[in-house]
């Protein structure tokens, strides 16, 4: 287990309705600066830009407001990440507007099916075929990033899915704005040996230990905002990330492209969510459920409530978020990335959270690569959210 740098902040700044009055303004400018001012990571959501042809002038003068904060906090710029609608602007705009203002620092454009899958219609085909060139220029400042995963799910059937407009920094987390999360690492190598054999009593061990952990640190942790500080209380979010994933695909042996892979794989992280779910499991059992359970219950009558009830004592976990896993996770470290490893998305299925870290080295890809692999995982993740939808309806 590997605790994460410490977990910033995310908040959305509604673009139009901030600078329609200097009230708004300042109270922005004093909710980064606070911040900031503590040198924790902030991730700012920048929504509602306007009419398509003042966007860009628009998002200048919201950068300008954060560099005032800023400069002010006597922060560094890469300590400030911008989050923005993949469809608001161009790549290039949103990149030079905000090294021009703020100098460089992480972009995270949040991508929905206006740019995935690719489109039947040639006009709009030419504008997708035009973002991806130009995220392709922009791959090698690592700076720009695509966060493709617009849901967080729980693995509490009890519990719906949120929508995730927020990255949380520096872990690159997409998830909801304002929540408080607590970010563990599991590397699977570390458990493994030369042939790729996992220690399972020394995985399950270090697993629990995360939980053991998080729940420690949620009562500890000074956040940095209100909103945070409900949200811990209200939902206790763990983000165990599960890296290492392609790692032990290769020592294994294992061929990328064949569905063996796919399935021992799957198999691993099967376990290892068990591992977890369980944990949780009888941590809500022995202390408590995680309180936004309770809060689902008060909105109804009595006699839901005996219902309700009844499936907590089969269903309740202690923390509405477990599992971590990043796209770039299925591939190994230590080496240009291998397109073949692509095949081995559909293990994002395990995660509840996806995050968006600086990608690997893509020497050997061209921008038709770099595309397809983004389209996939798209295509895997809003394959999961149908599942999670269908069963939520049940």
């Amino acid at each position: 287990m590997q605790a994460e740098s410490p977990a910033g902040a995310t908040f959305k700044v509604h673009a139009t309705e901030t600078l329609a009055s200097s009230a708004a303004t300042e109270r922005v400018r004093e909710q980064v600066f606070d911040v900031l001012v503590q040198r924790l990571p902030l991730a700012i959501t920048v929504e509602q830009l306007g009419d398509s042809a003042l966007a860009e002038t628009v998002f200048g003068r919201i950068c300008a407001l954060l560099q005032s904060a800023l400069e002010a906090a006597r922060a560094d710029p890469a300590s400030l990440s911008i989050a923005i609608d993949a469809t608001t602007l161009q790549p290039q705009q949103v990149w030079l507007r905000r090294c021009e203002a703020l100098g460089p620092g992480p972009v995270f454009l949040l991508l929905g099916s206006a740019l995935t899958p690719p489109a039947t219609d040639a006009g709009v085909r030419r504008q997708q075929d035009k973002f991806w060139l130009q995220c392709w220029h922009l791959r090698n400042a690592g700076q720009v990033r695509m966060a493709l995963a617009p849901m967080v799910s729980s693995p509490c059937p009890l519990l719906p899915s949120e929508n995730a407009f927020g990255i949380l920094p520096p872990s690159g987390l997409q998830v909801p704005t304002g929540t408080a999360w607590i970010p563990m690492r599991i590397d699977l190598t570390d458990f493994a040996n030369t042939v790729g054999e996992l220690d399972t009593f020394a995985l399950h061990a270090a697993l629990r230990a995360c939980i053991e952990r998080g729940e420690v640190l949620h009562d500890q942790v000074s956040w940095p905002t209100a909103a945070m500080r409900h949200d811990s209380w209200l939902n206790r979010r763990l983000a165990i990330s599960i890296t290492g994933i392609g790692d032990l695909a290769l020592l294994r042996g294992l061929d990328p492209g064949c569905f063996q892979a796919l399935q021992e794989l799957g198999n691993i992280l099967h376990d290892v969510r068990s591992v977890v779910h369980d944990y949780s499991r009888q941590l809500a059992a022995l202390i408590e459920p995680v309180p936004s359970l309770e809060m689902v219950d008060a909105e109804h009558g009595p006699d839901w409530h005996a219902r309700w009830q009844k499936a907590l004592q089969f269903v309740a976990t202690r923390h509405r978020n477990l599992l971590a896993i990043s796209p770039w996770d299925v591939f190994p470290t230590r080496r240009a990335a291998d397109s073949r490893y692509s095949d081995l998305l559909p293990l994002l299925e395990y995660a509840d959270v996806c995050a968006f870290p600086r990608p690997p080295c893509l020497q050997g890809w061209n921008v038709n690569k770099f595309t397809y692999f983004h389209h996939r995982v798209w295509a895997v993740l809003e394959q999961k959210g149908a599942r999670k939808l269908f069963a939520e309806q049940i």
